[in-house]
Parts: C-alpha cells; sequence; structure tokens
C-alpha cells in the first residue's frame, strides 16, 4: 500500500505540473467521455478531490483513449478503465488492471449510489480492507427504481456488508499491531479478538438506516443502494444518462463483457 501510495503522489506531482491547462479551482470541473456508442458528461465533486485530481489528469493526458467498457451489468454499472483491454483482445476476461496504483478512499455519507453516481472500482474487502480505489477504473452507476420492501432488504444487506468490512479492517490492524497474530496458530486468538471489537463497535454506531431522502431518490430515481458508504462516489451524470442506459442494454457474455465492444474514444476536461 506504501508503494502505491508513493506512486499516487507521483502521478499528483506530474498532473500539477503538465497539466494542459490550468483550472480555475473556483469553478466545478466536468468530463465528457465520449464513447462508440455517444457521449457521457459527468460533473466531479470537490469534495473528493483525490479521485477529482486523479480523473481530471488520466482524461488530460488522453489515457483512457482506446479503453474499453469491460463490464457491464444491467441495473447495476457499467464499468471501465482497465489500461490492458486497450489490446481489445476477443473473450479476455478485463478487470484486473489498476494502472498500477490505487487511490485512498474518500467514502463520505453526504454521496449515495444514485442512478448516475459516477463511483470507483476496486478490490473486495477482504484483500482491500482501506477500500482503497482502482487507479484507473471507474463505473457510471445505473441501477434500478426499487420499493420499500426491497429498501428495507437492501438496508439489511448494507449492514451484513458493514459487518463484514469490519471484520477484514480489525484483522488486518491486530495483525500489524502484532505480527504473532498473523501464525497459522494463533488463527482463533485472532479471530476472537476481532469479532470482539467487530461487536463492540456496531453497538457503539447501532444499524445502519438508510436517510429518508436517499430512500426517495432510490424509490424514484434509482439507483445501487447496497454500494452505499462502500465505495467512493466522486461525481455524477449530468448529461448522456440515454448513453449509459443503452449501454446497459448491450448483449455481454458470461463475464459481462459486450460481446461488441464499447470504447472510449476520448476525454474532454472542462469549465464553465
Amino acid at each position: 500500500m506504501k508503494q502505491h501510495l508513493l506512486t499516487f503522489l507521483l502521478v499528483l506531482f506530474t498532473f500539477a505540473s503538465c497539466a494542459d491547462k490550468p483550472l480555475d479551482p473556483s469553478k466545478p470541473v466536468y468530463v465528457t467521455v465520449k464513447t462508440t456508442m455517444g457521449d457521457v458528461t459527468v460533473l466531479l465533486y470537490d469534495d473528493t478531490p483525490l479521485h477529482r485530481d486523479n480523473f481530471i489528469k488520466l482524461c488530460q493526458s488522453g489515457e483512457y483513449e482506446g479503453m474499453l467498457f469491460h463490464r457491464i451489468i444491467k441495473d447495476f454499472v457499467v464499468q471501465g478503465g482497465d489500461p490492458t483491454s486497450k489490446a481489445h483482445e476477443p473473450g479476455v476476461l478485463y478487470g484486473d488492471g489498476d494502472g498500477g496504483y490505487t487511490v485512498p478512499a474518500e467514502i463520505l455519507p453526504n454521496h449515495f449510489n444514485k442512478r448516475g453516481a459516477l463511483i470507483d472500482a476496486k478490490e473486495s474487502d477482504d484483500v482491500n480492507p482501506e477500500r482503497a480505489s482502482a487507479g484507473t477504473q471507474f463505473c457510471f452507476v445505473q441501477g434500478k427504481v426499487l420499493s420499500d420492501t426491497e429498501l428495507n432488504e437492501k438496508e439489511a444487506r448494507i449492514n451484513q456488508i458493514r459487518r463484514n468490512w469490519l471484520y477484514y479492517k480489525y484483522l488486518d490492524q491486530l495483525k500489524k499491531e502484532d505480527p504473532a497474530l498473523a501464525a497459522d496458530s494463533m488463527e482463533t486468538e485472532l479471530t476472537n479478538r476481532a469479532l470482539i471489537m467487530v461487536e463492540d463497535t456496531l453497538a457503539e454506531l447501532g444499524p445502519y438506516v438508510i436517510p429518508a431522502e436517499y430512500r426517495e431518490v432510490y424509490k424514484t430515481v434509482g439507483g445501487v443502494p447496497h454500494l452505499d458508504n462502500s465505495v467512493t462516489v466522486f461525481g455524477e451524470v449530468v448529461d448522456g444518462f440515454d448513453i449509459v442506459e443503452k449501454m446497459s442494454l448491450v448483449k455481454t457474455d458470461k463475464n459481462d463483457r459486450p460481446v461488441h465492444d464499447v470504447m472510449i474514444k476520448s476525454t474532454k476536461v472542462f469549465q464553465k
């Protein structure tokens, strides 16, 4: 993780030194992602500056040109940004490429996974308890409209995801604090300590409840609520969501890769 962070900081330094055009910090930043199916424009959030600046750097440098949307799941997400997908090899499962670095998590309670949210892609909590984002990958949230009953089920799922994440987080923390606990002979001791910490934390926090205003959006606009509080939301689609909808309908293979490639042609960063 230290190596990833150093690489990330070098990337940001390069961005600050070599950006095509200085951006006005007082104005919002937009990016138009031109694809083979049409254009999608997103607004980047200022309160997730690490992800904002990373995305700006990648878009200004032309890094995304030729990359595929390698994973599309209807009623869920449209995902792209794996550098290895530029090879466009038929039938290959893409998704492991991240540019060789990660971006520290910026998970904020004021952003949620509504329809059109721009979110990170990351490894699962069991191997990535810090929830760092894959350096180059991103997703457009499509999701769907949900009923109160479905939202209650998603709420329960969010709480289970939180419980599991805390467990992995504390396992990692305990092993860093006392490397001896990583030994096979200490597995039971390690597990018991982590579980006690999980229960103490959950007792202090109480169960997570989807805020009323978010619930209303999920019931009318739609989204993917079970991702709330576990991924970084760093922007939202402001134009071209119909293109995201079209992407979600393409035929895919068993790995959710489109049968006919959906490619990023170019990206444009601008302010207004």
